[in-house]
């Protein structure tokens, strides 16, 4: 959900498009922002306007808050109560509501069949929440039992508990059927409208998080807990209302019904499962325009339900430019999750978006990213919902970056470029709170734009570096959705999807950028160095942000260097930064000229410093033989050389040869001058060696140990930081039997050679090594000659 309207970027916000509660009074002039925006204040909430005239964030839902404020505060009207083992006794598998709304008096009566499923065993009371406000006249168990209204227990302002006919266990299913009726009452953020859009009456539901209840009976939790998102049911929702307004809702319409009394009946149908907050309505003299999604292998109708006062072709053009953004999504995200229904986009009196599933709800203006949060949250929301509302990040920072993520693939888009740009505009003002809420009682905090929208948007565009490639990302995208699709997923979940994917442990990402606060802030030295006749380039990198904050002090993340060299070169390495300080050594293809650390801004960090070079750790610049090499028939080394990125202290104790036969016995020189060690060993034979370098090696300009881990067949060596022994492995080929003249080609001069070495009792003709040179000698050879080698 995001709340946000339409405004011109010049000067002040206009009022007009503004609810109509807003007053001029709480507008501020704009202040300082980053290029192409401006940015001002509405209440003391902070508003940025983008350079396409789009307000952005949940600024609105925050307004809301601060409004409401201003009246005494969104109450928590159960304080201390908690319906969490109520959640979980049960599973609600279908809602079939039924209701009718009279505008004049802002009654609400009708009846909802809840199709329910015990989760436990001897399971007697079912509790379901509706506002105290409204009277139950009777609830019917399984069609059949009916229970007065008098018999139902209140608890709180919303708590219901039902006495079951018997006791249900595990597996069986049972249907509650609550027969109401009451004047309604709008809490929370909005949750039931009875108003007007463009002078002509809207009644219209925003029941997110905590207050579906406020208008109709369901399962839901308590304000203020944690909840469960993830039960979710089919929906059937009939709306009656005066016969000059259509009522629109979830899923596809199945009739409309006309009634006596100059009224109208509006029947809809979901049947795709969904979250309790995300069922609606909204009643209104809309004007309908139909469109056609054509997706490989069907089509789906999309629907617009626009105010006839707000009827233009700009106006329902951007809200079908859903098309394009169904078609742009299809590829990262996958196909619509509920192409088999439909997808509406309905004005509502809310100011800005509500990602009611299969029908978004849009009021107070017409705008491109608004649209694409909207549609992305059918994804990342509807279909795929944060479990808890600890987790809204799942939710609003996905559909955060899917705006990022339409501006990258849109028709006639830069790309990447685009995608950066989009980011740089939804940069958090403030970093230093944490993405996940720890508060849920706070709903300012929930909906929080710089945090669970902005920060939670940066924290998946980080992800998508952090995982090395768009292949990764989008494609543990698809196993996240694969996994939860039609329930709901808390951010442990999400991580460990993350971590299989990748088959790595990756819970130091999510505890810095995800459950800890702050960003980090980089400074970074450099040095030019020729390293055994190799230009190269030393650098330092620190991570100067508050210890407190991260993941102890640290946020680990890969990051880009560009590196230019001299006579125009240029090119981009990636090194891994999980380290408060780390050193790297990066050779290059001509001398140094200049570098840009993160170029394109992948990290969301507050500052980047160039400071002096401080010395690290040597490293291990190039061995010969190199890391997995191995070296032909005929050209088995004597020597080992190890040439390190600076000057060390070594001993012939600090490194350890092994072969085919065990140890291997060497001679160590070293030349301070080029930094270079050399094993004499003797002419080594055929087989597998490995040389284990050990970090008792000492670098002489900063004291530290050697930084000497080898991955792969990766040099220079190291994880950043000093420790680490490096191991060398590689293949010395065993000399050919058949290569009887050592030239290195078992050919037909080799035949003649043994032969004429045979016929004259030549010892070198000894080719089995018993002593003497004999037929069987002759033998043997043969029979090598034809194998080959």
């Amino acid at each position: 959900m995001v709340k946000r309207v339409c405004a011109p970027v010049a000067g002040l916000v206009s009022l007009a498009v503004l609810p109509a509660w807003t007053s001029a009074q709480v507008f501020s002039q704009p202040v300082c922002s980053h290029p192409g925006e401006n940015r001002t204040e509405i209440a003391g909430v902070p508003v940025v306007v983008d350079e396409h005239g789009e307000m952005h964030g949940g600024c609105m839902k925050a307004l809301m808050a601060k409004r409401q404020a201003a009246a005494g505060g969104i109450v928590h009207e159960d304080a201390g109560m908690d319906y969490l083992d109520a959640l979980q006794d049960t599973d609600c598998v279908h809602n079939n509501l039924d209701i009718e709304i009279v505008p004049s008096t802002r009654n609400i009566s009708g009846s909802n069949t809840m199709t329910l499923l015990s989760r436990v065993d001897g399971l007697t009371q079912f509790t379901f929440r509706l506002r105290s406000q409204y009277v139950i006249s009777s609830v019917v168990l399984n069609g059949v039992t009916t229970i007065p209204g008098s018999a139902i227990t209140s608890t709180g302002t919303y708590g219901r508990i039902v006495n079951l006919d018997r006791a249900y266990n595990t597996g069986e299913q049972f249907t509650v059927r609550v027969n109401y009726s009451g004047i309604a009452q709008s809490v929370g953020l909005g949750s039931i409208s009875f108003t007007t859009i463009n002078n002509q009456t809207f009644v219209g539901s925003l029941s997110e998080p905590y207050f579906a209840a406020s208008w109709w009976p369901c399962k839901d939790g308590d304000f203020g807990q944690s909840g469960d998102n993830s039960d979710k049911a089919t929906l059937e929702i009939a709306i009656t209302a005066p016969d000059n307004l259509v009522s629109v809702a979830n899923g596809t319409l199945q009739g409309v019904d006309t009634r006596t009394g100059a009224r109208k009946r509006y029947r809809w149908r979901a049947t795709t499962p969904m979250a309790t907050y995300l069922v609606c309505f909204g009643s209104h003299p809309y004007r309908q325009y139909d469109y056609t999604y054509t997706y490989p292998g069907g089509t789906m109708p999309f629907v617009i339900y626009i105010s006839p006062g707000s009827d233009t072709a700009n106006n329902r053009g951007v809200w079908a430019r859903s098309l394009d953004m169904l078609a742009a999504f299809r590829q990262p995200f996958g196909e619509y999750p509920f192409v088999s229904e439909k997808y509406g986009i309905y004005q509502f009196s809310f100011g800005g978006g509500m990602e009611h599933q299969t029908m978004t709800g849009m009021g107070g203006g017409f705008g491109e990213s608004i649209t694409a949060h909207e549609l992305g949250h059918q994804w990342w929301g509807d279909d795929v919902t944060c479990k808890t509302w600890n987790d809204i990040w799942l939710n609003e920072g996905f559909a955060t970056y899917s705006e990022a993520i339409w501006e990258e693939r849109k028709p006639g888009s830069s790309g990447l470029p685009a995608l950066h740009a989009a980011m740089a505009a939804r940069r958090p003002s403030n970093v230093s709170p944490t993405v996940y809420v720890y508060n849920t009682g706070n709903v300012n905090t929930i909906f929080s734009y710089n945090n669970s929208y902005q920060k939670g948007a940066w924290v998946v565009h980080m992800l998508r570096k952090y995982m090395g490639n768009d292949a990764n990302f989008f494609g543990m995208l698809a196993a996240y959705r694969a996994a939860y699709s039609g329930s709901g997923a808390t951010t442990e979940d999400f991580e460990n999807v993350v971590s299989g994917y990748l088959g790595r442990d990756t819970s130091s990402f999510f505890r810095a950028w995800v459950y800890g606060g702050g960003a980090p802030s980089y400074a970074f030295g450099r040095q030019a160095a020729i390293i055994d006749g190799t230009p190269a380039l030393r650098l330092s990198l620190r991570q100067t942000q508050a210890t407190t904050s991260g993941d102890n002090g640290v946020f680990p993340m890969p990051i880009d260097v560009r590196l230019d060299t001299q006579g125009g070169g240029s090119s981009t390495v990636t090194l891994w930064n999980d380290a408060r300080t780390e050193h790297y050594v990066i050779p290059l293809s001509a001398a140094f000229s200049e570098m840009n650390l993160d170029e394109f801004n992948w990290i969301l960090n507050t500052g980047k410093t160039q400071e002096t070079y401080v010395a690290g750790p040597a490293k291990i610049f190039r061995t010969t033989p190199a890391p997995g090499a191995t070296t032909p028939i005929g050209q088995a080394p004597s020597q080992i050389r190890v040439a390190f990125s600076e000057g060390v202290t070594v001993t012939p104790s600090s490194f350890q040869l092994t072969g085919p036969g065990g140890a291997v016995p060497f001679t160590l020189s070293y030349d301070p001058a080029t930094f270079v060690a050399t094993l004499a060993t003797g002419t080594l034979p055929g087989g597998d060696y490995s040389l284990r370098v050990l970090d008792t090696i000492t670098t002489i300009a900063s004291g530290q140990t050697l930084d000497g881990e080898v991955v792969g067949t990766t040099l220079p060596s190291g994880e950043g930081q000093a420790g680490g022994t490096g191991v060398i492995a590689f293949r010395v080929e065993a000399a050919c039997a058949a290569d009887f003249n050592g030239d290195g080609q078992p050919d037909f001069f080799d035949y003649l050679d043994f032969a004429s070495a045979f016929a004259a009792e030549d010892p070198s003709a000894d080719f089995n090594d018993d002593g003497q040179v004999d037929f069987f000698d002759y033998l043997d050879f043969s029979q090598a000659f034809a194998a080959g080698c």
